[in-house]
């Protein structure tokens, strides 16, 4: 006892400081979060990095190259020498489609499209074309041509359409224009920390947002010095597509060339790119603002970092085990819950859980590389359980199966199941066992109405034939009285009805115990039935039936055992010539279909048929349920019986009072 309170002791004060401990790190992480820095800022932070050594400096770094190569697009597009040049010329169906500009256009190419220079286009959109009936007024004069109409005329364009394009044209140069005058505040030293320099080897141009590049006298090395000097750089060179980059983060991802093509920038050869950030940040950009609040955020987190780590190693060390500890109850606690719940309410809880713990880790881990990584690596486990589950599914499903077709004696294995396939388990296990017992119940039970059949028909068959030859020996002797003849005659009817009745008792047991030995042989099912129909002719006429048979021209043989066989059609024509209604048709059919000889007789019912296909076949069942008729109610189950057993197939059809039997056996073959 005085252990156990030590124990207890102990365990409430290592749950006291953990709390405290969680407190400290919750406090902390708190005031981290409130701060407005991402998890991994302070990631960068806890590993000592400087600003420019952060992932988060990185991609603004590559953001700017990106932005940088846009810029140096549009500058070559619009200026010359570091000045916006209005004297470029424009073709206004190409700039239209792709902003191309030209510095000069070739004889051979001047009745390619109407053409302006730069300049004067800008200005036109400024003032606003105006139109008068139909007419576009011309404050400039498209170059090589006195006039518009003097251009269509000889270029065999339509006027309007040179119209429309002349108008679209003005307003994209409107706005592109503005769009430099824009980026040249933004871009230039002044603003922004980020320099450019996109060089075109084809003419010399430069174009840059470093006044003091743009002289006529630099050299390649002191560009290169330039920008290689700079904290973080990137180049390229067109010629072999080298890179050389120095701290820009991904931006190597970017296909400079590509990027250059789809700005529309305007080179006449080949060209290099260079992309620098003076990462001393003179001017008060994105980047100095970024500096800054790191700095802040680093000095926050010197402030409670001490007390954070003590309590996150408290935790690391005592922690996991009162986490252990923990989930132990409360596995055992869900354990309780879920093995008194129904499948849906567990389903609910479970999938509750993964939800809520996937939400938990979303907040505390927040949308970083580690959040990314401990969400996929959550969800694997998540998903390796799923698939547990799936494969004790299986095992159940699998033993299901086996249980389905009569193997009671191979149970599912409950073993290392969760509770509720476990569950699962026992009860197939269970109804396994029960199907086992009630099988061999029933069995014992047929067994015995077998034998009970078996030994009453025996014990019966030695005073019925003493019955039999009595009233046979009655009817020999001289008796003049015509009543105890007409008493004799009834004696014998029944006599011989009740030894029928008691062999198809035996027959009836027998076959459908499977309790008969097959003699098959090759067999004319053809010549059986003519020479069964002749058989029954006589019985037939007695009744008016009229029997139409259809036989194939040759002989039909069947694999069947000749005994059995002759039971099975007798029986057919016994039921025919006791239910048929008098003086109608009979049909016999025999047909090769496939590799099964098809049997079918059909007949029309002298009773009402109330019952149905099924019923007819089972034991004692006869369509005369008034049973005056002489039948025992066996012989139809007695025929499909003995059809199944020679690997036959045995159909009943009722349409109202139509009755049709259709019997298919295999055909022989031979060898």
């Amino acid at each position: 006892m005085k252990r156990d309170r030590y124990k207890t002791a102990i365990l409430v004060l290592l749950v006291l400081l953990n709390l405290a401990a969680a407190a400290v790190l919750t406090a902390g992480i708190l005031r981290m979060g409130q701060s407005g820095y991402s998890l991994r800022v302070w990631g960068d932070i806890l590993r000592g990095r400087s600003w420019t050594e952060t992932s988060e400096y990185g991609q603004q770094a590559a953001e700017a190259v990106f932005d940088a190569v846009s810029a140096a697009a549009l500058s070559s597009r619009l200026e010359q020498n570091g000045e916006y040049n209005p004297d470029r010329i424009l073709r206004i169906r190409d700039y239209l489609e792709n902003r191309t500009v030209y510095d000069l256009i070739p004889e051979e190419q001047k009745e390619e499209g109407i053409c302006y220079r730069l300049g004067d286009l800008y200005q036109w959109s400024l003032k606003g074309a105006k139109v008068r009936e139909g007419v576009l007024s011309e404050p400039y004069r498209p170059l090589f041509y006195g006039s518009i109409q003097e251009y269509v005329n000889k270029c065999e364009e339509d006027y309007n359409t040179v119209v429309n394009q002349i108008s679209d044209a003005m307003d994209a140069v409107r706005k592109d224009v503005a769009e430099y005058e824009q980026m040249k505040k933004s871009w230039s030293c002044e603003a922004v920390n980020v320099r450019y320099a996109l060089r075109d080897l084809g003419n010399g141009n430069l174009y840059t947002n470093v006044p003091a590049l743009q002289k006529e006298d630099l050299s390649q090395e002191e560009l290169e010095n330039f920008f290689y000097r700079m904290g973080s750089c990137y180049s390229f060179d067109s010629r072999s597509d080298g890179v050389v980059q120095k701290n820009i983060g991904e931006y190597y991802l970017y296909n400079t060339h590509a990027l250059l093509t789809e700005q529309n920038v305007h080179l006449s050869g080949e060209y290099q790119m260079y992309v620098g950030i003076d990462t001393a940040f003179p001017v008060t950009d994105a980047f100095a603002l970024g500096e800054q609040a790191y700095e802040d955020a680093s000095a926050l987190a010197a402030r409670g970092i001490a007390g954070m780590a003590v309590s996150a190693l408290l935790l690391l060390a005592t922690g996991s085990w009162l986490l252990w500890k923990l989930a132990g109850y409360i596995s055992g606690f869900l354990s309780q819950i879920l093995s008194h719940a129904g499948m849906v309410v567990r389903v609910c809880i479970l999938f509750g859980g993964y939800e809520l713990l996937q939400v938990f880790l979303w907040k505390l881990l927040g949308k970083g590389a580690v959040a990314s990584l401990s969400l996929v690596i959550w969800k694997l486990a998540v998903l390796s359980l799923l698939a547990w589950e799936g494969v004790q599914r299986q095992k159940l499903l699998d033993g299901v199966r086996r249980l389905a077709k009569g193997e009671q004696t191979a149970p599912v294995a409950a073993e290392g199941l969760f509770p509720g396939n476990r569950q699962m388990a026992e009860a197939v296990n269970n109804l396994g066992n029960g199907l086992r017992n009630a099988l061999q119940e029933q069995m014992k039970s047929e067994r015995m109405k077998a034998a009970l059949i078996t030994n009453v028909s025996h014990d019966l068959k030695t005073p019925l034939t003493s019955i039999i030859n009595y009233v046979d020996l009655m009817k020999r002797e001289r008796i003049d009285s015509p009543k105890a003849q007409e008493y004799l005659q009834v004696l014998d009817q029944k006599s011989q009805r009740l030894k029928q009745l008691t062999e198809d008792l035996v027959e009836a047991s027998r076959a459908s115990s499977g309790n008969v030995t097959l003699d098959m042989q090759k067999i004319d099912l053809k010549e059986l039935l003519m020479q069964t129909s002749g058989e029954f002719e006589e019985r037939f006429d007695a009744r008016g039936l009229k029997l139409i048979a259809d036989y194939p021209y040759d002989p039909l043989y069947v694999e069947a055992d000749g005994r059995r066989l002759w039971r099975v059609i007798e029986n057919l024509y016994r039921n025919v010539e006791k239910y048929a209604m008098p003086y109608t048709r009979v049909y016999l059919d025999l047909a090769e279909e496939g590799e099964r000889a098809v049997l079918s007789m059909k007949n029309i019912s002298e009773q009402p048929l109330n019952i149905t296909a099924e019923e007819l076949t089972e034991r004692f069942t006869r369509g005369d349920e008034s049973r005056t008729t002489e039948g025992s109610g066996l012989g139809l189950s007695i025929a499909k019986d003995l059809t199944q057993l020679q690997k036959g197939t045995f159909t009943i059809y009722l349409d109202g009072d139509l009755f049709k039997v259709t019997v298919s056996f295999p055909k022989y073959q031979a060898g």
